[in-house]
């Protein structure tokens, strides 16, 4: 979560907006996932009202992550030309090299930001593993991918080279197997594939981008990866697609994670539910299954998806005696067949999927989506367990409509920068502003810190799980 408050502690950093105003961030670390951290933003020398919103995080990779704040009036957040500020964040001994956390702001938005979303980062000594001194160390890219001016397969790609300080651009263009009028993709989401400069532009509905972003030469290829054909059947293109999906990469796997729900009556008509924004429709029974998919990050010809686990959520087995902090959930249903409590009638979505390489996914879970308290759970897919529990405030979340993300950061948080105190967040903040209200789609520092159609179709409730194994 983001709050503006004056907050100081090892992770503090301070760098000029583009208006010249002093912008100080922090980091308040809680314990490990499912807790929620928290950052905070602040500006020494003006009223908090001086901000237009709370700032939001919109990429994070290893000891870096980009963020905006925007100066003004909270109608001004899309006004990129005047009032929002970018900025990239490394923390202390980031990259190996030592030393205290530092901000920097990026310089002109358009055309690079043309919205803030779709931005990746890369270190470079991922790209190029064993590599140089000490100067690259502290070298990065960041990435975004817009849709082309002419065609459909089309895209300009955007790299920023912090060694250089400056951005380039190329065409990446798809094969020709792409190049009709029925192709559309629309990434919402990038990461690291770890094999060199490859990256994935993750379009959750559709399937995923794959570009060598350092690749030489003014028109780049790009692969195009289908996501699953049952993932593919399951698309309301109108509903932001991170309420019931995520795709990461771990350990040179590529995982997605899907949840889908219908209620009594749409089973019978085997219709799938609506969520349409941060409200959900007519969702009776909530939740019904959780799957997770997985295949090699190399694409290779003869790899294909993978469906590594698929069950019910009142499937999950709520264990008193291995499940950690039960207590702060709210009264939950009893089993009738076996006697043990049951995450039946809460409202889940929001998967995470863990970074560990241990079948891990979070979810948010409420008892409506509109009550002002939420959990994240933690579900051991392998297992079925939950396995833990953390308080998600939702004050300022108009219904589910709001992301959080999982990252690495913390770990590279230095204690030798000569600061005292720690990372810990120090005391609780009255979460509403009288002037502000929630602002476009937030994302968290961590659980820390898309329309038309292509070659989907429509499939039966019963045809789900019988083609789950297909392509």
């Amino acid at each position: 979560m983001a709050f503006i408050a004056d907050r100081r502690n090892a992770t503090t950093a301070r760098c000029a907006m583009r208006s010249g105003l002093e912008l100080q961030i922090t980091l308040c670390v809680d314990a490990p996932p499912p807790r929620v951290s928290y950052f905070c933003v602040w500006c020494p020398s003006e009223r908090p009202t001086e901000l237009a919103t709370e700032p939001c995080i919109v990429a994070a990779e290893a000891d870096l992550f980009v963020f905006a704040a925007v100066r003004g009036n909270a109608r001004d957040i899309l006004n990129l030309d005047k009032t929002t500020s970018v900025f990239i964040y490394q923390a202390a001994g980031g990259g190996g090299c030592g030393g205290a956390p530092s901000i920097r702001r990026l310089g002109d938005l358009e055309p690079h930001f043309s919205a803030v979303y779709n931005i990746g980062l890369l270190r470079h000594s991922v790209a190029h593993p064993g590599g140089g001194g000490d100067g690259e160390h502290g070298h990065y890219y960041i990435v975004t991918l817009h849709p082309g001016y002419t065609s459909s397969w089309e895209y300009v790609l955007y790299v920023f080279d912090s060694m250089t300080g400056s951005w380039s651009d190329r065409t990446v263009s798809l094969g020709p197997e792409h190049r009709h009028s029925q192709f559309n993709c629309s990434p919402s989401k990038v990461v690291v594939l770890g094999n060199g400069g490859l990256m994935a532009f993750v379009d959750l509905w559709r399937g995923i981008i794959v570009v060598d972003v350092l690749a030489g030469g003014d028109d780049v290829p790009a692969r195009f990866i289908h996501l699953p054909r049952a993932l593919r059947s399951r698309r309301i293109f109108r509903m932001d697609a991170g309420i019931v999906r995520d795709v990461v990469v771990v350990n040179g796997r590529v995982k997605v994670a899907d949840c889908f729900w219908f209620n009594q009556q749409q089973q019978q008509q085997q219709q799938p539910d609506v969520i349409d924004g941060g409200a959900t429709s007519n969702v009776a029974s909530r939740l019904r299954k959780v799957s997770m998919w997985s295949r090699m990050a190399t694409w290779e010809e003869d790899d294909d998806w993978r469906r590594d686990y698929i069950f019910s959520v009142p499937d999950i087995i709520v264990d008193d005696d291995a499940a950690s902090h039960l207590e702060l959930l709210p009264e939950l249903q009893i089993d009738g067949a076996t006697g043990r409590r049951t995450l039946r009638g809460l409202h889940i979505t929001r998967p995470a999927i863990s970074l560990n390489d241990d079948d891990k996914v979070y979810f948010m879970a409420k008892v409506d989506p509109w009550d002002k308290r939420g959990w994240v759970i933690a579900v051991d897919m392998r297992s079925k367990k939950l396995e833990d529990v953390g308080i998600f405030r939702a004050e300022r979340v108009i219904g589910v409509d709001l992301s959080y993300t999982l990252c690495r950061i913390s770990k590279y948080f230095s204690t030798s920068t000569g600061k005292t105190g720690h990372l810990k967040r120090q005391g609780q903040f009255c979460t509403e502003y009288p002037h502000k209200r929630q602002a476009g789609r937030e994302l968290d520092g961590a659980i820390c810190a898309p329309a038309g159609s292509d070659d989907g179709t429509s499939m039966d409730i019963e045809d789900i799980d019988d083609n789950m194994d297909e392509d």
